[in-house]
């Protein structure tokens, strides 16, 4: 049982190395294997098709537009999310409820439907994620950028594929500064560049991406049920073994 369920995790961190591989590729090669290519002149996206334009994220995005004031009422319910509460594989892994009085100093940054935020500080963390349907009230650490697509621009599910891509999570470490702590600031996030496709191009690659991570999502949920039954299988085995209710002289002869 224990090989079968070591198998099944290694067969998880394929599937999740795989979903990386194609999103990284889709946003920085399209999709068309025959398309003419140019030097971007950017170490981490390399060549990109030569129709696509290279633009700043400050061009593509509003940055931390709105954030809680000071006067905010201290019995405001908010929904509070901290860098460690999130990841780019999982997103959103833990909420917090306070009342404003009672938040961490920290919980200032407001977001909204279609944001994606982006870790700042501790960026080995790779703390990144889409905001979709949002609880109300949902706040987030200053630790966070809260970057907001202009949509005549880049499509936010764009958007959110684009800062997914493993190679713009490492061009993140690699501008951070410090050791214990490293850190971007929000104006060298926003001067990392973005290779853009036209918006038509844009709808083609995000129903593309929604395709196959959905395919590979639905394959590493049935692999962590299957997980779980045998951890549960296991479980049960050890029980009946301990308590008499498996017969194990025949075994032990």
């Amino acid at each position: 049982i224990d090989n079968l369920i070591a198998k099944q995790e290694k067969l998880i961190e394929k599937l999740e190395e795989h979903r990386k591989s194609v999103i990284s590729h889709a946003v920085t090669k399209g999709l068309d294997p025959n398309v003419p290519m140019k030097d971007s002149g950017s170490e981490w996206l390399g060549e990109v098709p030569r129709h696509w334009i290279l633009k700043p994220i400050k061009f593509l995005s509003k940055i931390n537009q709105s954030t809680l004031a000071e006067t905010t009422d201290e019995n405001l319910d908010i929904q509070y999310v901290d860098i460690g509460s999130v990841s780019a594989t999982y997103g959103i892994e833990k909420i917090e409820q306070y009342v404003f009085s009672q938040a961490p100093s920290r919980a200032r940054r407001i977001v909204a439907d279609k944001d994606i935020i982006v870790s700042t500080v501790r960026t080995y963390l790779k703390a990144i994620t889409y905001i979709e349907n949002p609880p109300k009230n949902l706040i987030v650490s200053t630790g966070f950028a809260v970057l907001t697509p202009i949509e005549r621009v880049i499509k936010p599910q764009f958007a959110k594929y684009a800062f997914l891509a493993e190679q713009f999570i490492a061009e993140v470490i690699s501008k951070s500064k410090g050791i214990s702590y490293p850190a971007i600031t929000a104006s060298e996030l926003a001067a990392i560049k973005i290779a853009l496709p036209p918006l038509s191009e844009q709808v083609r690659i995000i129903e593309n991406l929604d395709a196959k991570c959905q395919k590979i999502n639905t394959l590493i949920v049935k692999q962590k049920n299957l997980i779980e039954k045998l951890k549960s299988y296991r479980t049960s085995i050890i029980s009946h073994a301990v308590t008499g209710k498996i017969d194990v002289c025949d075994l032990v002869a």
